[in-house]
């Protein structure tokens, strides 16, 4: 059994055609109740796309009930009567939300420069608003409380952004967060932290990093964690061995 290659196309979003290619082999019986699908990398060479187009189609069938992960063995099928609604709601999980991937990579490209100002611009205050903010992003990640977690997230990001005194600034800031927070990107990060606490850990080490080099205000420093920061956790979300298992 395997996935038709996706042919050019314009209007629709790759993962949302992926996704409906996996609810027609579902409806038609080739991948019943029960049954593994192929390892995501599998998936995206059989229909010519990239593993993360694969990745946000299956995050939104699991929203929707229509598939199930299981850590360290791989994505099964469920049962449900109602598979021609939830695969609406999946649908519309992909089409009313922007690519997590996307999010990363505008965030990533604008952080950095934000991170830079903030080193000449941000107060005494500022700084102690900073680590503050970090500080209780740690506590709820060693609770694992994870939805407190990725808001207090946005809650320290925001804090750098205040630190640039730019109001321009944090407004962007505060539009690009918001659309950290659709469904699909929450989904994807909260699953992602439930299955393996450890990843937790590791992003908080780059937080760290962040904050001691805005503390130095040590831009090259500041830069490099940045950096790290959004290449670690869009290697976690898209391209884990243990996700894909």
């Amino acid at each position: 059994m395997s996935f038709d290659k996706l042919p050019p196309f314009r209007f629709q979003k790759r993962s949302s055609i992926i996704a409906e290619q996996i609810v027609n082999k579902i409806r038609s019986g080739e991948y019943p109740k029960g049954s593994k699908l192929p390892p995501e990398r599998a998936i995206a060479a059989q229909m010519g796309v990239g593993r993360p187009s694969v990745r946000e189609a299956i995050s939104a069938l699991q929203i929707a009930g229509i598939l199930e992960s299981r850590p360290g063995d791989g994505t099964y099928v469920q049962h449900r009567n109602d598979t021609e609604n939830l695969a609406d709601r999946a649908f519309d999980v992909l089409e009313e939300s922007d690519s997590p991937l996307q999010i990363l990579q505008a965030r990533k490209a604008l952080e950095i420069g934000v991170a830079q100002l903030a080193i000449t611009e941000a107060t005494g205050a500022d700084l102690r608003l900073i680590k503050s903010a970090l500080e209780e992003k740690i506590e709820k990640g060693k609770d694992g409380q994870y939805q407190e977690y990725l808001r207090y997230g946005k809650k320290f990001h925001l804090a750098i952004a205040q630190a640039t005194n730019n109001p321009v600034i944090l407004r962007m800031m505060e539009s690009l967060l918001s659309a950290s927070q659709q469904p699909l990107s929450i989904s994807m990060r909260q699953r992602f932290y439930e299955e393996d606490g450890t990843r937790i850990s590791q992003m908080l080490e780059t937080h760290l990093d962040i904050v001691e080099a805005i503390m130095e205000r040590n831009i090259q420093k500041t830069i490099a964690a940045m950096e790290e920061h959004f290449d670690l956790l869009i290697k976690q979300l898209y391209y884990d061995k243990a996700a894909e298992a």
